[in-house]
Parts: C-alpha cells; structure tokens; sequence
C-alpha cells in the first residue's frame, strides 16, 4: 500500500502537478523520503510482533502437531489474560496453550504483549484472528484493607483498579491489530474451605441486563443447583450459594462499571469493553481473611470467613462459557488492499482532475488574456502590436500542437477547451495589417520659408512646416533628413552652403517643436547637383529652389551603433553623389 500511493503521488506529480519543474523535484524527493522511513518503520513492527510472539507460535505448533489438521480453523482461539502471574500458573501450570474440547488457550503473560501476539496469531492461522480474550480475576487476593473492621464498601482496590483500565486499553489496541472488536470474557473465582464434595460449575451473570435482573437470574440458577443433591449435600450448597451470589454483587457493582463504562479520570483507559459472558465460580482453597471481597461477603452473607489454611487449588478454565463462542471466518488481505488500492486511485484521480482543470482554466485565461491586449492596440503602437502578434503566434503554435500530438494528461481528464480558442486566434493573427508606410518626402518650396539668398526661416513659415512635424510625430521611431537644394543661379560651392544652412535651420525648427533632440535629424546640402526640372525657365529653377523632409530606418536598428554625428549623414541616409 505504501508502494502504491507512492507510485500514485510521483505519477502526479510527473503528468498532473502545475508546480515548478524545481517543487516537482523537491516534493517528489519528499515522497520516497517518507515512504521508505514509514516501510523501515512497518518492517521493524512487523519484526517485534513476530519475536514477541515467537514463544507463543511454537508452543501452539507443538501443541497441535498430533492434532488434525483442520483443529487450526475449526476451533476457537482464546487469548487468555490474568490479574496476577499465580492465577495463569494456577490456570496454565507451565504450558503456554492448552487445548480442550471448546478451544485452544493461550497465555498471555504480559498484557501489553496481547496486541502484538493476535495480529501474528491471525496471519498464522492465514487471516483467522483468535474468537475472543478472557480475563481471569482470583477475586480473593490478598487486598489486606488498612481498617480493622470489615469494609462496607465494594470499591476495588487500586491494583484491582489498575489491572481492569490495563485490560481496557490493551484489549481496545488487540482489536485495532486484527481489524475487528475483539469479545472479551470475564470468568471470576474465589476460594472455599469447606465446600460441597462435587467440583463447582461456572454460574453465568448476564451482562445486558441491569442490577436486580443479573442478581435475579442468578439467584434462580443457584437455587436450582442447591435442590439437585441429597439433603446432606444441600447445606453446603446453600452455603456456596450464598458466597458465590455475594461474589456476583461484587462483580456488577465494581468490576463491570471498570470494565463497561466510560472513566472521564482515566483517559488512558481504552474504550468500554463489549463482554460476550460473564461467570463466577468457587474452587477449593482458603481465601485470604483480609481480603476486601472476604470482607464484603462477610458483610453481605452474615457468614464467618474462612480462613483455615489450605493449597489453592487449579483455576479451572471457562470451557463452558467458550462451548458457544462462534469461530471466525478466515479474511483474507487482498479484499482490503485492493479496497483500500482504489480508494487511493480515486483521490489520484480526484487530485489529477482538479489539476487539469486549474491548469486549462490557467490556459484559457492567458491566451484570451493575450488575444484582449493586442485588440487594445491602435495601428501607430504598430511596434507593440508586432511584439502582442508575435505572443499571439505562440498561443496558437502550442494550442496547434496540442490538436497535432494529443493533449497532454496535465490537460486532459475532459477539461480541455483550447481547441475552440484556435479560430479567433487565427483570424487576429491573419487579420493584422502593418500600418501605411509614411511619405517618403515632404517637398517644401524655399520661396514659402525664406527670402531669396537667406537661410532664415521668414515669419509665417510655421505654417508651411506643421505638415511635416505631423509626419515626424506620427513616426517616432524613424529619423529625420532634412536636405537643401537650389537652383545654378550663382557660385555652385555658396549654393551648396546655402542649401546646407536652410536645412539645418529647417532641421532646428522641427526638433524644438517636436521635442527631439538633434541626433534625430540629419541635414545635407545638395545645391544645384540634383535639379528636377531645367533651370533654363523660370518655373524650372522655382521648383530646384526646396527643401526636402525624408523620413529613413534610424541605422541603430539595423546594426545597433551610435547615432549619426549632427550635421552629417546618417548611414542610412542618402550621400552625396
């Protein structure tokens, strides 16, 4: 089980996780960390349960090797706990198990062992936990009271006390160990000195009714006892009688509380335990004179104590009580584990689809995200609706492969909706325009700017030149030539000057106005070298006479240098020829 819900966790972690690749790696690191320590850990307790058993599976092998074989399943397992060692020895001698007609016995000499021996004792009769665990009390141990009369009170003493809440909580783990409440029985003996000549039978108390209806069905099995024998017999009898129904007060009134009800000042205690029987029963011996039941019976009967010495005789086990124990069936592990396997499979997969579904709402999201951003985009932003296009180009690749390759897991389980997120993406991206290229020039005539053989700018040229700051404004990330041309009238060499001079004058108007600095622009005096109509007219030599805005790639683009030096050309701008 640990292997598969590792395997399940690392597999989400591979195909499902929206993590980081890094948290993938450190969490998948934490998983096998945790499931090899809690295997070391399994492996060591299955380990203890098997030494601490080890003494009890070969003394039950040695027991029932000249048995039948089917005497392992047909017979009721019964763990067998006792308030002192001297009551086991008295029940058991120096064996471990013992076998009878009902059922196979097994000492448990240490009941804090109880839980590890029933979970091995299960896997040793291949999945057939043991019927039940009895509780053997010599109710007449030597309690020796601090006070000299006898005590009114039933309340057990503080071994007594101790010994019941021990059982609670050690029979409460034996049944979370084998997977099943385990029954328990509470079989309770006391000593006689001068008892009948026959062996004493086991009285049963009822354990579902209350009080008098206990002592009452009690009471009507004792008489029935007394009246089976010959008057010589019946006193004695009457005698036991009397002893063993004071025994059963005692028991309903301290020991059944400790062990049925709940004890808000012992947490410790496990929980109530569930008894399928409860009996009493009287053996030959001398119980002891200062014992509190020896007291309270006292009490109860009116009767002398017995306190002639005498050896104690064997506790004889509750066989009749077991004659109607119900044998378990075997359960097998590999019903449970492959229920608990799918349990497990289910929260993967419950994990794996919330995943998918974080992430394809993640998806969604981004790519309609993206596809919003570059409709907020107007046609001069062309730059950054290029970088948005580009953006939307690789949304639609990976939405592409997705349709080409299959959705990968981390995707699917039903939550894909990429697919219908591919046709408005193709119509944004097939349906960009680049914006208009701007005019290549803007021609301005010289007689509108300035006067003739002047390279100031006459007063009412703003006007003229706000149509090309426009262009200039529009187009930020291009930069500015701004080139003189005359007419041959005159020396060739001033009207090169010339030209030069009302660019540069045009050229320092457009980047104050424009607030741009004077890298951005580039001047160049042509003269009469590049004429475009005859200067043999007079119209002819009036349209030489301009000065031409060309707006051109700023070559820092293109090949990431520095801007061109003020007053000389670009490296993208046209050269003299």
């Amino acid at each position: 089980m640990l292997a598969w819900m590792a395997a399940l966790s690392l597999g989400w972690l591979a195909l499902s996780s929206p993590l980081d690749t890094t948290w993938n790696w450190l969490f998948a690191g934490c998983v096998v960390t945790a499931v090899a320590v809690a295997i070391v850990l399994v492996g060591r307790r299955a380990r203890a349960r098997r030494d601490a058993a080890a003494a009890v599976l070969a003394a039950i092998d040695a027991s029932l090797a000249a048995l039948p074989g089917d005497i392992r399943s047909n017979t009721a397992l019964v763990l067998v706990l006792g308030d002192s060692p001297d009551t086991l020895t008295r029940a058991f001698g120096d064996a471990v198990v013992r076998i009878t007609d009902a059922a196979i016995w097994v000492r448990i000499d240490a009941s804090d062992r109880l839980a590890e021996v029933a979970a091995v004792l299960k896997q040793w009769r291949l999945g057939q936990g043991p019927e039940a665990v009895a509780c053997l009390v010599s109710a007449d141990q030597a309690e020796v009271s601090s006070t000299v009369s006898p005590a009114p009170s039933p309340a057990l003493s503080p071994a007594m006390a101790t010994t019941l809440w021990q059982w609670r909580s050690t029979i409460g783990a034996a049944s979370r160990a084998v997977g099943y409440p385990l029954p328990a029985c509470l079989a309770i003996q006391t000593a006689e000195a001068d008892g009948p000549s026959d062996d004493c039978p086991w009285f049963q108390i009822a354990t579902t009714p209350q009080g008098g209806d206990m002592l009452d069905a009690l009471a009507l099995q004792l008489a029935s006892y007394a009246a089976q024998v010959q008057p010589a017999d019946r006193a004695a009898r009457m005698y036991r009688g009397a002893r063993l129904a004071a025994l059963a007060r005692w028991t309903i009134d301290t020991v059944l509380p400790a062990l049925q009800q709940d004890q808000p000042d012992r947490r410790h205690a496990g929980p109530p335990l569930s008894l399928w029987a409860c009996a009493v029963i009287a053996t030959a011996g001398a119980p002891v004179a200062g014992s509190r039941l020896t007291m309270y019976v006292t009490r109860q009967t009116s009767l002398a104590p017995q306190t002639r010495d005498g050896r104690r005789a064997a506790f004889p086990l509750p066989d009749a009580l077991a004659r109607g124990l119900a044998v378990r069936h075997a359960q097998s592990v590999l019903p449970r584990a492959l229920a608990h396997g799918f349990a497990w499979l289910c929260v993967a997969f419950c994990a794996a689809a919330a995943a998918s579904a974080w992430q394809n709402r993640a998806l969604v999201a981004r790519v309609m995200a993206d596809m919003a951003h570059y409709e907020t985009l107007t046609v001069e932003r062309d730059a950054a609706r290029r970088d948005a296009l580009a953006v939307l180009r690789r949304d639609r690749e990976e939405l592409d492969r997705h349709a080409r390759n299959g959705v990968p897991v981390r995707l699917a389980l039903g939550f894909y909706r990429g697919g219908t997120l591919r046709e408005p993406l193709a119509r944004l991206i097939d349906g960009y325009q680049p914006p208009p290229p701007p005019p290549a020039t803007i021609e301005l005539d010289s007689l509108s700017l300035f006067r003739s053989g002047s390279a100031t700018l006459n007063p009412g040229s703003n006007r003229v030149l706000i149509g090309a700051l426009d262009m200039i404004k529009a187009h930020p990330d291009k930069r500015v030539l701004v080139a003189g041309h005359t007419d041959s009238t005159g020396n060739a060499q001033a009207n090169v000057r010339l030209s030069e001079a009302r660019a540069a004058s045009v050229r320092d108007w457009l980047a104050d106005a424009a607030a741009l600095p004077l890298t951005h622009f580039a001047v160049q005096g042509y003269g009469a070298t590049r004429p475009k109509a005859s200067n043999d007219t007079v119209a002819g030599r009036a349209a030489n006479r301009r000065v031409e805005i060309t707006l051109v790639p700023d070559c820092r683009d293109a090949r990431g240098g520095d801007p061109a030096t003020p007053g000389h050309p670009a490296c993208s701008f046209p050269s003299k020829e």
